[in-house]
């Protein structure tokens, strides 16, 4: 089937897909929602810079991503990278972390990205969400800023980029790999210079995230006593929680969880709710939007033609 033929059936499958995750979203929450519905205050402006930052902090993922196909001396133009990236994100609604990072490697390899590099890329992109993740929550998150867990974290993404950039280490995770998933993975071992700004293009991600909550909490409740470390190490720690537990969705309920706790503190019972699924639904929409938008972009092979 052409390109032309498939891309409107993939729009009908992304917005069915993602109305069906929200539908079961919004019918599991809405008896916190209605009864919080005193503490909503929309304000568009801050929302509008919310999604903004949302869609910057996509296009920062794929550059790092793109950093590691790089670090392997592999090619993919951005334009490709971000319509892959967009569309294989989608599928962290279905349960089980393996669909993402399937449908990613599947679509770089048809994009002309070498097999062994289009599997690992996905699998270190991962790895090193989580690793950042750990450090920025260890150091921003409320009640987490020990100086020993910023240590452990430190040290935990010192050993993961380790693992990623030293041969041996590359090739005892890809068995690893192989044994758990019951599918032949080779992962070699990606360029320091790359894997390094990648991991560093992955903290500002996380960082930037956090700012994007920040401008949530004012477009949907108000001005809050929430500053920007507290918002930054409470997102990620959520969002990282979600990542983690690949038993649900999207994070569908960990994430939840974890944040309404969190900022129950600083706003209020419910504010907190409020803010914690009105944040799910800013995300989700903009996931969808920039998905749609990549659909749009003009194929490109990965040497350039």
């Amino acid at each position: 089937m052409t390109r032309r033929a498939w891309y409107p059936a993939l729009q009908i499958l992304v917005a069915v897909l993602v109305l069906l995750f929200l539908g079961r979203y919004l019918a599991g929450n809405w008896a916190e929602i209605r009864h919080s519905g005193d503490a909503l205050r929309i304000d568009a402006a801050p929302l509008a810079v919310a999604t903004a930052i949302v869609l910057a902090t996509y296009a920062m993922l794929i550059a790092a991503w793109r950093a590691v196909l790089l670090g392997w001396g592999e090619r993919l133009p951005y334009a490709d990278a971000a319509r892959i990236w967009c569309l294989s994100n989608l599928a962290r609604y279905l349960p089980g972390r393996v669909w993402q990072i399937a449908g990613m490697a599947a679509m770089a390899q048809r994009a002309g990205v070498s097999p062994w590099a289009a599997a690992g890329s996905a699998v270190v992109i991962q790895l090193l969400a989580i690793a950042t993740g750990a450090l920025v929550t260890a150091a921003l998150a409320p009640s987490f800023g020990h100086p020993l867990l910023i240590g452990v974290a430190g040290g935990v993404t010192a050993a993961g980029a380790a693992v990623l950039a030293w041969p041996a280490p590359a090739r005892l995770l890809a068995r690893t790999l192989s044994r758990v998933t019951g599918r032949t993975m080779e992962l070699r071992s990606v360029q320091g210079g790359p894997l390094a700004l990648s991991a560093a293009i992955t903290a500002a991600a996380w960082a930037a995230y956090g700012l994007a909550l920040l401008y949530s909490v004012d477009g949907l409740v108000g001005r809050q006593s929430l500053d920007a470390r507290a918002a930054i190490g409470v997102f990620t720690g959520s969002y990282l929680a979600g990542l983690i537990n690949v038993f649900t969705p999207g994070g569908l309920g960990t994430r939840e969880v974890i944040l309404v706790n969190w900022l129950t503190g600083p706003l209020g019972p419910a504010a907190a709710t409020v803010v914690t699924v009105g944040s799910r639904l800013l995300m989700t929409a903009t996931e969808v939007l920039a998905a749609l938008i990549t659909l749009s972009l003009p194929t490109q092979s990965a040497d350039g033609t």
